[in-house]
């Protein structure tokens, strides 16, 4: 797992790994709508991939919200 993904993406990640849109993550968590895409993007580069689908996916194969 990357580690180089800060807890404040790890935590707009997880919302989007549990289905939130990106303006319902922004309420949630306090932050601009824009800040949300910051934060998505850069997760996306630091894990070398380009849309949600893959993310979920990566996500789920490497365990990465596990309750």
């Amino acid at each position: 797992f990357n580690s180089r993904i800060s807890d404040a993406e790890m935590r707009v990640m997880k919302m989007i790994y549990s289905g939130c849109n990106n303006d319902e993550i922004a309420d949630r968590l306090y932050l601009s709508p824009h800040t949300v895409k910051n934060h998505i993007k850069s997760v996306y580069t630091k894990l070398g991939i380009h849309e949600k689908a893959e993310f979920i996916q990566y996500a789920h194969q490497n365990n990465l919200f596990k309750d």
